[in-house]
């Protein structure tokens, strides 16, 4: 078959020239919010399909400039782009300037497909992976500045659930050490009502601790512990509901429930694998490499290398193998329902913020650690529309060309509402 387009191959293009026969193939694997974000796509930009927005000189009246509404999904390669530097720039802004770590959290094989079938199991790997860290740190005395970003595949898409944490290399005073973690374990198996001493953040006085690591046992050891406690806590929420997941089934046995986790403790006597870098010192860096897998597609339209409408042929890192590049070709059906498996469910946040970054207490925290850890060099700020326009053109699109006034906002064509989109999707697809 004659290739399609050479050079540069959008996800857009691919996904008009073959979305309806995917849906004719596995019309099963689409949920509504899968099609709410490719009919997105689709019609990001696109006139009659998302609209636009139309400005005008309010003295030269037929000076207009018809601005296109995008789409802003984290799976339009265009628009996340914008999404992802905006994002880099807030992490800058909020982070505290301090150094920090990069872990990252996994799961066991035998969890993979368990929690990318079951997402709200997704739940607990945040819930275990933050608490084995704040746990740790307030048992040294401080509070720290923690993200938490999920990512559900590896470089060649098959499913690679892990969570990367940015920590700052240290935090806030804390009023006392909290009693650590293995020994609560043990005064509540002797006493279930005991609880562990309550510590706060010290806001009078406040200071800054630094910390310099974290003990590799440590984190390997209570995170499997957290993470088993948290699956077992959603899985009986489950099963205590009114309408339980069939799947859980098998674990409303206790002896089954116990018998599968006590294996796993017994396959990963170590632990579950974590892996902590050393203290770094330039955040950018790191945020742009994770910020480039949250808030984009789970392929770079540069790692398409060859796209023929019938097949399609990509290129990626085999880190297995000292990073050698492998080039990877499939059916294009077949590479649309390896994309559209790391979509995640409406409204589920797969970036999230604890400690003082927690969105409750984030901006009074901020005050306070712009004070104790200044910052001569400003963050760079996010830059809107409008300037990205304008850098790119050269040219401000917003200016009259005959008096150079600005122009203003006259009118909007929605053909088509998002909400009564997302409506006649959701009665279409389960």
């Amino acid at each position: 078959m004659e290739i399609v387009r050479k050079g540069n191959f959008t996800l857009k293009q691919i996904f008009h020239d073959n979305w309806d026969r995917f849906l004719a193939v596995y019309p099963t694997l689409v949920t509504w919010y899968v099609a709410y974000n490719v009919w997105k796509i689709l019609n990001c930009r696109e006139p009659d399909g998302l609209g636009y927005a139309t400005y005008a000189c309010p003295d030269h009246p037929d000076e207009t400039c018809h601005i296109p509404r995008s789409c802003k999904s984290r799976f339009c390669s265009v628009c996340a782009k914008v999404q992802s530097d905006n994002w880099v720039a807030n992490v800058e802004q909020m982070f505290p300037n301090c150094n920090y770590f990069h872990i990252t959290f996994t799961v066991p094989s035998q969890f993979r497909e368990l929690l990318f079938e079951k997402r709200s199991l997704l739940n607990a790997v945040f819930a275990a992976s933050t608490e084995t860290l704040i746990t740790f740190c307030a048992e040294q005395g401080f509070y720290p500045a923690i993200i938490a970003v999920l990512h559900t595949f590896g470089s060649d898409l098959k499913r690679h659930v892990h969570i990367h944490i940015i920590i700052s290399a240290g935090g806030l005073m804390l009023s006392g050490k909290a009693e650590r973690y293995t020994r609560f374990i043990e005064r509540k198996k002797k006493d279930p009502t005991a609880k562990q001493r309550e510590v706060f953040v010290v806001t009078d006085n406040p200071q800054w601790i630094h910390y310099s690591g974290f003990p590799p046992k440590m984190l390997h050891k209570r995170y499997q512990a957290l993470l088993i406690k948290h699956l077992k806590r959603i899985i009986t929420k489950n099963l205590e509901s009114e309408s339980p997941d069939p799947d859980f089934k098998p674990f409303s046995d206790p002896d089954v429930m116990r018998s599968f986790f006590d294996d796993l403790r017994k396959i990963y006597q170590q632990g579950f694998f974590v892996h902590a870098s050393g203290e770094r010192q330039k955040l950018k860096c790191t945020v742009k490499y994770i910020g480039r897998y949250a808030r984009r597609p789970p392929l770079s339209e540069l790692r398409i290398i060859d796209y023929t409408g019938e097949m399609i042929t990509f290129q990626f890192k085999d880190y297995r193998n000292h990073e050698r590049p492998v080039l990877y070709t499939l059916r294009t059906i077949e590479f649309i329902r390896k994309l559209i498996r790391h979509i995640p469910p409406h409204y589920f946040n797969v970036i999230r913020h604890y400690g003082l970054l927690a969105s409750r207490v984030k901006t009074a925290y901020k005050q306070i650690t712009d004070k104790l850890l200044p910052n001569s060099e400003a963050a760079e700020p996010a830059l809107d529309w409008r300037t990205r326009q304008t850098l790119f053109r050269g040219k401000d699109p917003m200016i009259c060309t005959i008096c150079k006034k600005a122009m203003v906002f006259v009118s909007a064509h929605l053909p088509n509402p998002l909400s009564h989109v997302k409506a006649k999707l959701q009665a279409a697809y389960p």
